[in-house]
């Protein structure tokens, strides 16, 4: 069955429009009838067209069409030169707006090209408060808690063939730890031509290699005949700076020191035996008060046994001294120990006395 919507090919005419009905509500597919047309007043009258001279003609030319800027002949004159923006004036002195150039350091060279502004660096903390007791120099925080020490001389070969070595000390606490380690600088032509007089330097580290103490003996003589030229021991802590001295006494028959403060002032005086037998017993040096009048310690040196005391120079010492002592003095006194061992105990082999 052909179709009779809009568009039917086989009939060959459009449909007509349908007949309005009241049966379709308002607003449904309403078709409406056309409006009246109500005719002009009759006093209206029609507006004529304006003359022919002001209608203006059709263009010809397509629309966006781009016209040139309109010139005015004439203008410039030739040889016309546009003139400059006059230059910025700077505002006057006072000026909020006023610009004032930096200052010029002459000391400070210009930036050179490609110059790259180091960063900030970050803030470092606070070192943490110094706990050490007051006076006490850096590294002998130990010796405060300690009343003895031992020093132990290490063994070396050579020695059993009478080669003078550069000597090194173990020292220990009482019960054997090691505290502190002494090395000696020096050169092979002072060791073999000067031999126990020879003048030394000692770097004494802890444990962590830290040198904390520094013992310098020059060159001089250790005989009563020259009292102008005896022996004298700097203790220095840190290095460089001296906290202490131990100067050998002119005495006919007892051999005696004195231990001095950093301003070379007596403090303590060390004494020894009339004389020197160390075979199966110790050796003790006093440790005294200026006046004699109390013993408060004492440096001994300890019987090591035969084989080590008759074919080598190794020897062992005991320090004791008072736990109260100034933390300087103790330091001293261990370097008086060195020295003891440098005047009286340190001999060759083929020259060995007791």
């Amino acid at each position: 069955m052909a179709s009779k919507g809009h568009g039917d090919t086989n009939s060959g005419r459009l449909p007509s429009a349908p007949a309005y009905s009241e049966e379709v509500p308002p607003g449904h597919n309403a078709v409406f009838p056309a409006p009246t047309l109500v005719p002009p007043p009759p006093s209206y009258l029609t507006p004529s067209a304006p003359p022919v001279h002001m209608m203006m003609p059709a263009s010809l030319e397509p629309l966006n069409v781009v016209y040139p800027a309109p010139t005015n002949p004439g203008f410039p004159p030739p040889g016309y030169v546009t003139p400059s923006a006059p230059p910025m004036m700077p505002a006057p002195f006072g000026h909020p707006n006023a610009v004032y150039p930096a200052p010029m350091n002459p000391r400070i060279p210009p930036v050179p090209p490609g110059y790259v502004t180091p960063p900030v660096p970050a803030m470092m903390p606070a070192p943490p408060p110094d706990l050490r007791p007051t006076g006490c120099p850096p590294g002998l925080e130990y010796l405060i808690h300690v009343d003895q020490l031992l020093v132990h001389q290490t063994f070396h070969l050579a020695e059993l063939l009478g080669w003078e070595v550069r000597n090194s000390y173990n020292v220990k606490n009482s019960i054997g730890q090691q505290v502190f380690l002494a090395e000696e600088e020096n050169n092979c032509c002072t060791l073999q031509c000067f031999g126990p007089s020879r003048p030394f330097t000692f770097h004494i580290q802890d444990n962590l290699g830290q040198e904390v103490l520094t013992l310098m003996r020059p060159l001089a003589c250790s005989y009563c005949c020259f009292p102008c030229c005896l022996q004298d021991l700097e203790v220095q802590s840190p290095p460089g700076i001296p906290i202490g001295y131990v100067v050998q006494e002119c005495h006919p028959f007892l051999p005696k020191l004195t231990v001095l403060n950093e301003r070379r002032q007596p403090q303590l005086r060390i004494k020894g035996p009339l004389f020197f037998c160390s075979c199966c017993r110790d050796v003790t040096f006093e440790v005294k008060t200026l006046d004699d009048s109390m013993l408060i310690g004492h440096i001994s040196k300890q019987w090591s046994g035969f084989l080590r005391e008759a074919y080598t120079d190794a020897d062992h010492f005991g320090i004791v001294f008072p736990m109260d002592l100034d933390v300087k003095m103790k330091a001293v006194l261990l370097g008086a120990c060195f020295l003891i061992d440098f005047l009286y105990f340190e001999e060759r082999k083929g020259d060995k006395k007791h």
